[in-house]
């Protein structure tokens, strides 16, 4: 990669578009939007952030690279695309960047999770993602954060706090969301479904990861990564020591630039 060059990754995803400003293998900035009904103008916004925060110019920039579920459809003439790479390929450059010694990352998304397999390269070796019923994870633990009334880093404070373990054993997101909502109105102690909410989604992430080789150093991308509760059961399930990356919501943007920055 050209340490003199600027680029821009936009990781355009379910719930948020992420940017990351990169020059060499420094990143010098990052801004995250709710993507909702119009991904092109969180694009656009958190572009137009990211910049601002790193004080340089769109113009100054040699490339602004996308990747995520949405990563065509901001290919506008007004955001200026350069180039598009495909989510697994920017998890694992990205994994790699974060972590060095990586060879698996565990992706934990709004919508989706996946895991990925990979070398020294960042190569690609093997990738699984969900099935369709286990869409939505990410977005059900915001829907049950928001139905505590609480952030979601203050449900996974709370799940933390469990002293009596419950179960919300059902195989869809939608599912186990009512479920939880009538264990609570039945009076189950709020910490226990919190943690029951974290351990079904660590569960089903667990029995994905089941289908592929998981090569240590194992890291954990995506925005669920940073809910410890989360990562307590996962690793429980997996038994097998797991790393939370730094920036873990950003691990996509960044291996956006770095697989591009690595073509040039």
């Amino acid at each position: 990669m050209n340490n003199k060059k600027y680029l821009a990754g936009i990781d355009a995803g379910h719930i948020n578009t992420k940017v990351v400003i990169i020059r060499g293998q420094e990143i010098l900035g990052h801004t995250s939007e709710l993507t909702g009904f119009h991904a092109i103008e969180a694009a656009e916004t958190s572009l137009k952030k990211a910049l601002s925060i790193t004080g340089i110019s769109k113009k100054d920039l040699s490339g602004i690279i996308t990747t995520g579920i949405f990563r065509n459809l901001i290919n506008t003439p007004s955001l200026n695309i350069t180039a598009s790479v495909p989510e697994y390929m920017a998890d694992a450059k990205g994994a790699l960047f974060l972590n060095k010694n990586s060879r698996t990352v565990i992706d934990i998304g709004g919508n989706i999770h996946k895991a990925i397999s990979y070398d020294s390269n960042g190569n690609i070796i093997d990738v699984i993602q969900n099935d369709k019923c286990a869409d939505g994870m990410g977005i059900f633990y915001t829907t049950m954060a928001k139905t505590f009334g609480i952030s979601e880093q203050e449900i996974s404070e709370l799940a933390l706090k469990s002293k009596v373990n419950v179960s919300v054993a059902i195989q869809c997101a939608i599912c186990a969301e009512s479920e939880a909502v009538d264990l609570v109105c039945q009076g189950v102690d709020a910490a226990d479904v919190a943690d029951a909410i974290s351990r079904f989604i660590a569960g089903r992430v667990a029995a994905m990861c089941s289908t592929i080789s998981m090569t240590p150093e194992i890291v954990v991308a995506g925005g669920l990564a940073k809910s410890q509760a989360l990562m307590k059961h996962l690793q429980i399930l997996l038994k097998e020591n797991i790393i939370v990356l730094n920036l873990p919501e950003y691990t996509g943007a960044i291996g956006a630039v770095i697989s591009y920055g690595g073509e040039k």
